[in-house]
């Protein structure tokens, strides 16, 4: 199964994140945290129950212990960014319904590279934040007028990479609804009068396709968002750790405008409230770290057992 394949990628960069926080607690024992983290990393989605709802033909993730520390692990990362990635379409699409006349766009804003990701990270974000201010600024009191202003709503989040120079590249992805096409030029501008040293900008149009359920070009862009917080496969494990720790507790994904609301998931499982009356086959599989994939190790026919229970409930039943 292509997903299990996928699943299997993903938890084997996790497990390797977390003997490297094992090897981390070994050197300093007296960090109970990393303790925690060790034990949190490693046991996650060691174990996996998918519901495979033959009837239609769809295969649903629904239990796994997740560690939740999308920083670190591949796998909660991969969860998380689908389950972001689907209510905020799902939010853009009921705004485009809404508003068909706003230009959808993917916006792209970088800092210049440095050796220091926290002083680079706080760089960045405090830049954002003047450019956000002056926007609420021009909207409350009509004045002030910059190319970002032309955004009604954003779904954004940030994105720390990594390049050859050794030097780290944390830049900021954006998903936005115009009421006017930016002039790239002049945003460039704008952005380097508040950055003092960084005027790399970049806007591309979207095909607007308001359909949820087909994998448009609005679809593949919020998964571009909402994608990995790290680039895992650019990053040794060493800086991978160094990430995390630098922006551990930093909020890392938002929104405003109009395609604000929607909330950060609960759970990483997915929702099945619409399967309930479906019969399907429960698949529990195991990690086995010789192989670096999942095992099948064995299955339940929810609907026979329902079935049976049912049989027997009327077989007791007394009497009228």
């Amino acid at each position: 199964m292509e997903r299990i394949a996928k699943y299997s990628k993903l938890k084997q960069r996790s497990r390797e994140m977390g003997l490297f926080v094992k090897d981390l607690v070994k050197e300093f024992p007296h960090r109970e945290d990393y303790r925690k983290l060790e034990g949190n990393v490693l046991t996650c989605a060691n174990y996996l129950v998918l519901n495979n709802y033959y009837t239609i033909e769809e295969v649903k993730l629904a239990k796994f212990f997740s560690c939740k520390k999308h920083m670190l692990c591949p796998f909660c990362a991969a969860r998380r960014a689908l389950k972001l990635g689907t209510a905020n379409t799902e939010k853009f699409t009921q705004v485009v319904e809404e508003s068909p006349k706003l230009i959808p766009a993917m916006l792209t804003i970088t800092i210049q590279n440095g050796e220091d990701l926290e002083e680079r990270f706080r760089h960045l974000k405090t830049s954002f934040r003047k450019l956000q201010d002056r926007r609420r600024d021009y909207l409350k009191k009509g004045r002030g007028f910059n190319e970002f202003c032309k955004i009604e709503g954003a779904a954004f989040s940030y994105e720390i990479a990594h390049s050859n120079e050794k030097a780290w590249h944390p830049h900021i992805h954006m998903v936005v609804l115009l009421n006017d096409y930016i002039d790239i030029r002049k945003f460039s501008e704008e952005w380097k009068e508040i950055t003092g040293d960084s005027f790399i900008v970049d806007i591309r149009k979207l095909k607007k396709n308001t359909n949820k359920n087909t994998n448009n070009a609005i679809v593949d862009a919020m998964q571009e968002v909402f994608k990995y917080a790290v680039k895992f496969s650019d990053l040794t494990l060493e800086r991978q750790f160094e990430a995390y720790e630098t922006l551990k507790g930093q909020r890392l994904i938002g929104s405003f405008g109009n395609l604000h609301g929607v909330k950060v998931p609960d759970t990483l499982t997915d929702d099945l409230e619409i399967y309930e009356e479906l019969p399907y086959i429960e698949m529990y599989y195991s990690f086995i770290p010789a192989k670096g994939a999942y095992d099948l190790k064995k299955t339940i026919d929810r609907k026979a057992l329902v079935e049976r229970v049912d049989d027997n409930l009327i077989a007791k039943k007394p009497p009228d």
